[in-house]
């Protein structure tokens, strides 16, 4: 299996007994933020910022992830970080040694990956290197070469068997492969590689999910009602835009992500448990744990925002909140922008299996404007934040409620297909007792249940919802675009 120039260094960083490296890097080629962030999405963490930055990284890093430490000196850190680090000189013609380094080192890494995989037998001097990118170049073609299955499934087989296994790195995965092959024949063979990793996901959430919750979001939120707190101390004296697309996945994302604006940080968090837009939109906006009581919509989602920043010491002319109407033209004075984009999420509801809402975020990315949007916001100063507040899920129909099951079905008011809540405890008992073949493939809080599989309470063969705790439903992307100067 042909590896790119990335996972290949992270294989090898892998391999040693430690988790935290101590880096000499003097071609400077971890310096680069393209390679951080592409380092990031396989589950390791660059810092290169001063000592009291580092010593700060270190002790909030991720107990799942790889944490590399720059540094001009090694031998300048403390004794309690030498001790759980191993200390490397990195040098990027380790692992491309056929070639002339220096006229490789600012290569995009689509290029680097080209001739990572094709090292010739002999050295080259600078020119013949410089030619040898040329031919790469001239050989290359404009067409979408077919995605290898083969390697996603050895890939995600890697990770999910690695000792800790780092669920960023696995969703980015998961929505890469959805967003490449959802109208292709390998589409159904990927999809029953991400349900066999939703069963270990499954597992993970029982005993991570309560921790999640209660994460700290100083160097980053865990989930989306640590977002606000996140955003507060780290960026309470600037101006910033959140951005929530409701409903939108991470192979959505990964489709919108190109016609972005900007450098983009991407971060994958956690939705509230259940999936559904009355509880993980209001941790959103409020900042904290949903209210059962809560009433959905625009009015209680804007009274929550400028309730928060309110609290923090904000003046009411510096928050602000649009609801699908969008304007920026008299904005200035505002320093806490929240925009909420809705229609992404009824294009999901319409849509009956993953080819139709492939064609419509198409079409949403589009009608939307939203990368105007952001590079409106970008051009008046404001850092931005990208979130969603669920994924979705392609589900398949367990069938629908009949009868005396739908009396007190939807407490919650939502539209999900794969959430009930009732609204008297008897009822719920009485379904359940009726319906033992759910009990393995559902969650039970309190008068509600949720499927954590990929069935749905539906009688349709096939539809796309969400509500559940699925992998595809539950981790969303949260990421941070700059202005590129």
């Amino acid at each position: 299996m042909a590896k790119g120039l990335i996972q290949h260094i992270t294989d090898s960083l892998k391999s040693y007994p430690a988790k935290v490296f101590l880096v000499e890097n003097n071609d400077r080629f971890l310096y680069r933020s393209d390679v951080q962030d592409a380092f990031g999405a396989m589950g390791i963490e660059i810092d290169h910022g001063t000592s009291m930055e580092q010593r700060i990284t270190f002790e909030m890093r991720e107990p799942d992830g790889l944490l590399v430490l720059l540094s001009q000196d090694n031998a300048n850190y403390l004794e309690d970080i030498k001790n759980e680090a191993v200390a490397i000189e990195f040098s990027l013609a380790n692992y491309v040694p056929s070639y002339h380094i220096p006229s490789l080192i600012e290569l995009d890494l689509s290029m680097l990956d080209k001739l990572f995989r094709n090292q010739p037998l002999v050295s080259l001097n600078r020119k013949e290197t410089q030619e040898f990118i040329e031919k790469l170049k001239d050989e290359a073609t404009s067409s979408e070469p077919e995605y290898n299955l083969a390697e996603f499934i050895d890939r995600l087989h890697v990770l999910l068997h690695e000792e800790e296994i780092n669920w960023a790195v696995v969703s980015r995965l998961i929505a890469e492969g959805i967003s490449k092959t959802i109208i292709t024949p390998q589409f159904g063979a990927l999809y029953d590689q991400i349900n066999q990793a939703n069963t270990a996901f499954q597992d993970a959430l029982q005993t991570s999910y309560p921790q999640t919750k209660n994460a700290s979001a100083v160097k980053k939120p865990r989930i989306v009602s640590k977002i606000l707190d996140y955003l507060h101390f780290n960026f309470r004296e600037k101006k910033i835009a959140l951005i929530v697309v409701d409903g939108m996945a991470l192979w959505q994302y990964e489709l919108l992500k190109t016609r972005l604006p900007g450098t983009k940080h991407e971060e994958v968090i956690y939705s509230w448990l259940p999936s559904i837009t009355q509880l993980s939109r209001q941790a959103i906006f409020r900042g904290d744990i949903p209210l059962s009581d809560y009433r959905q919509g625009p009015t209680s989602e804007e009274k929550l925002w400028k309730m928060y920043w309110k609290e923090k010491g904000c003046h009411a002319f510096e928050v602000a909140y649009q609801h699908e109407k969008i304007d920026l033209s008299n904005i200035d004075a505002v320093t806490k922008l929240a925009i909420v984009f809705k229609d992404l999420d009824d294009k999901m509801h319409g849509s009956s299996d993953y080819a139709d809402l492939l064609m419509l975020t198409k079409n949403w990315m589009d009608r939307s404007k939203i990368a105007q949007v952001i590079e409106d916001l970008l051009s008046k100063g404001f850092t931005v934040f990208l979130t969603s507040d669920h994924g979705n899920i392609q589900a398949k129909g367990w069938r629908g409620l009949q009868g005396r099951e739908k009396l007190g079905a939807n407490k919650s008011g939502s539209r999900s297909q794969r959430h009930i809540e009732y609204s008297e405890k008897w009822l719920f008992d009485e379904f359940m007792e009726n319906n033992p073949d759910l009990e393995n493939s559902v969650v039970k809080e309190e008068q509600a249940l949720y499927f954590k599989n990929d069935l749905s309470f539906s009688s349709n063969e096939l539809l796309v919802t969400h509500g559940g705790a699925h992998l595809l439903e539950v981790l969303v992307p949260f990421v941070e675009i700059k202005n590129e100067s």
